[in-house]
């Protein structure tokens, strides 16, 4: 990918009225190759700042440059957006009384017909949307609207694509598929995406890179894989799942789940229950003093073990 595609935020800061700011004085730089992940609570500013990207909505301060060009704001343009970054919003935003054909075809009216005909078809294609092509989009599945709503938005080849809350609306089944057919899309497309979500766990699977945002600020890009052992800072670590903690010799250890070793030497514990779903065999052990450890395993554990976290 030709890097000079990078996206880039300048001091960018977002209020609705001098009381109410939502972003402040984010700065990023997004490199083509990467996969973004930017995670928040509900009301944190994720969409606002995704739509204020795709110049969607005016930013109050700061600049966004995309090939090293400062992008004009939604006030700015007769049509508001940028043809390099596309948006797949929360609602999908389709044309719900049009077909699958229609609307992916609406995207790329001013495209040669020959061409544009080619493109629709082959995002019908891909997207797995061919037998429902004369379908109208309020009549589809969930995951069919998703797949119609992304593929209308990358109809025009754009350099960039932001997914707000792709997974919130689907099953686990559904979204292992869409995360599938994202890095299918990064690969086929030459896609950079970005995507912001109330669940890291969720963003954990595809993400390169992450970020939090939280109090309107954004923190820097970190590897998701280091970090999710890393157990330093506690309320981002549970962003990612659950941490056991547990004392050991008089000292605390903080663990993931599945990051143990039974030791006939470690802390003896007792099993109340365990749980399967259909993956994994999630545990429920207590210590001799209540402490709640939970503990994932390929195979049921035995009701009682030792138990001692990896690295100690």
């Amino acid at each position: 990918m030709n890097s000079l595609l990078m996206l880039q935020i300048k001091n960018l800061s977002f209020s609705i009225d001098a009381t109410h700011p939502i972003l402040h004085r984010i700065n990023a730089t997004l490199v083509p190759g990467e996969i973004y992940g930017i995670a928040g609570r509900s009301g944190a500013g994720k969409s606002s700042l995704l739509n204020i990207l795709a110049g969607l909505r005016d930013q109050s301060e700061g600049e966004v440059l995309l090939q090293n060009r400062l992008l004009p704001k939604a006030s700015q343009r007769l049509i508001p957006g940028h043809p390099g970054i596309a948006l797949v919003a929360q609602d999908y935003a389709l044309d719900l009384f049009h077909t699958c054909e229609e609307n992916i075809r609406e995207a790329i009216l001013n495209w040669e017909p020959k061409l544009r005909e080619r493109r629709v078809k082959h995002l019908l294609k891909f997207f797995s949307l061919s037998h429902v092509k004369a379908t109208k989009a309020r009549v589809l599945s969930g995951g069919e609207q998703q797949r119609l709503a992304i593929a209308r938005a990358i109809a025009i080849k754009p350099s960039w694509l932001l997914l707000d809350e792709p997974f919130s609306h689907l099953d686990h089944v559904l979204k292992f598929r869409l995360i599938n057919l994202l890095l299918q899309l990064k690969e086929t497309e030459q896609l950079c995406l970005v995507l912001v979500s109330h669940d890291a766990q969720d963003m954990l699977t595809i993400c390169s890179k992450m970020a939090f945002l939280k109090q309107g600020k954004l923190t820097a890009f970190f590897n998701p894989t280091d970090r999710y052992y890393n157990l330093t800072n506690l309320q981002e670590a549970r962003w990612f799942g659950e941490v056991n903690s547990i004392t050991w010799k008089g000292t605390n250890h903080r663990f993931r789940p599945n990051d143990f070793r039974v030791d006939p030497e470690g802390i003896p514990l007792i099993c109340d229950r365990y749980l399967f779903n259909g993956t994994i065999f999630i545990h429920y052990f207590y210590t001799e003093s209540r402490e709640l450890i939970i503990l994932h395993s390929m195979t049921k554990l035995p009701r009682t073990l030792n138990l001692l976290p990896n690295g100690v």
